[in-house]
């Protein structure tokens, strides 16, 4: 398609237009996807974070209230934490994104959440109450000792209730001293009162009781930085520093498609307005041109019977008008011609 007339010139424009807009909106709309792709991804991981917050919430209360209730929490959230997390790594491997972060956070998620199970088996076989595991098994064997023949015994019920005072400030504070008391009034009362066979079978089931007890919170942890406690307190700790890190790892992605948006919409829009810009001038220019020469050609033929240049128009509207322009004076130029030699045979008959 030839581009000389107004017509297609106009058609140029509207394109150009057209095409502009079509490719910005198009553009806008495929990356807007993009970045609300990666936004929600973001609310994932925020919403990930608030899953490990209500974890370690749940590991308190139940650390705090010895509840099942809490552990069974701590695992629907758990379960929730692993489904978001298996959501987000198709856009890891979309964007080339380090996969083993992803990775590495599900393994410290489940060494969080292995560690806690831990934990919670411990403690059901400490007791969750005083009436479950070790403690009730304690207190059943005080119990029975203190109904048999040691109770007749006033030396031997004071050594008794050492114990159990030694036993129950063990389990409040846990401290070491405690257990060492336990132990050794435990080894005194067996060395000093074994009595018969039955008693010393009871005071061996005592005895192996409140070992078991002591090795139940060594294996816990005395203190925060000891055992499971330390172990699983850790994991958590992981398992932030890890989600943060898959976080920072996003964010770089954002900002890129963020950037690419601006970049790419500016671009279109400055080609589009300067190809349109372009176009116009061209379009002035051509008509601007024709129009005086259109101007020079009534002057001149006011004058004088002169043609116009139909090659010096840019435009096939404004040639079809010069070429009839031209047939105009061609055709005046012959009338004139033809009314003077009719004037001369006018003259020449009325001289005869």
């Amino acid at each position: 398609m030839k581009f000389d007339s107004i017509k297609s010139r106009l058609v140029l424009m509207t394109l150009v237009c057209v095409i502009g807009m079509g490719v910005l909106v198009v553009s806008q709309h495929y990356f807007t996807q993009r970045l609300i792709g990666l936004h929600q991804q973001r609310d994932v991981l925020l919403r990930m974070g608030q899953d490990l917050l209500q974890m370690r919430r749940h590991e308190k209360d139940f650390l705090l209230r010895h509840e099942t209730v809490y552990f069974d929490k701590f695992l629907q959230q758990a379960y929730e934490f692993q489904g978001r997390l298996s959501s987000i790594v198709p856009l890891f491997d979309e964007y080339r994104l380090p996969v083993a972060d992803v990775e590495s956070l599900s393994s410290s998620m489940e060494a969080y959440s292995g560690t806690f199970r831990q934990v919670v088996s411990l403690q059901e076989r400490i007791g969750l109450t005083q009436n479950d595991g070790l403690r009730a098994r304690i207190t059943e064997l005080e119990n029975a000792l203190n109904e048999g023949e040691l109770a007749r015994s006033p030396q031997v019920n004071e050594l008794l209730t050492r114990i159990q005072l030694s036993t129950r400030n063990f389990q409040i504070s846990q401290e070491g001293t405690y257990a060492k008391q336990m132990m050794t009034l435990s080894e005194r009362l067996m060395s000093e009162r074994g009595g018969t066979a039955l008693l010393k079978g009871t005071l061996v089931q005592y005895r192996e009781a409140l070992l078991q007890l002591i090795d139940a919170f060594t294996i816990y942890g005395v203190t925060h930085n000891e055992g499971l406690r330390r172990e699983f307190r850790q994991n958590a700790h992981n398992v932030e520093t890890q989600l943060k890190a898959v976080d920072a790892a996003l964010q770089p992605v954002i900002e890129q498609q963020e950037a690419q948006v601006r970049i790419y919409s500016l671009s279109i829009a400055a080609l589009t307005s300067v190809v349109l810009i372009l176009v116009l001038i061209k379009s002035f220019a051509t008509f601007h041109r024709a129009f005086v020469n259109f101007l020079t050609f009534f002057y001149r033929c006011k004058r004088q019977y002169q043609v116009i240049d139909t090659r010096k128009l840019g435009f096939a509207e404004l040639k079809s008008l010069a070429e009839l322009a031209n047939e105009m004076v061609e055709s005046k130029r012959d009338i004139e011609a033809r009314l003077a030699s009719v004037e001369a045979e006018l003259a020449n008959k009325k001289v005869s």
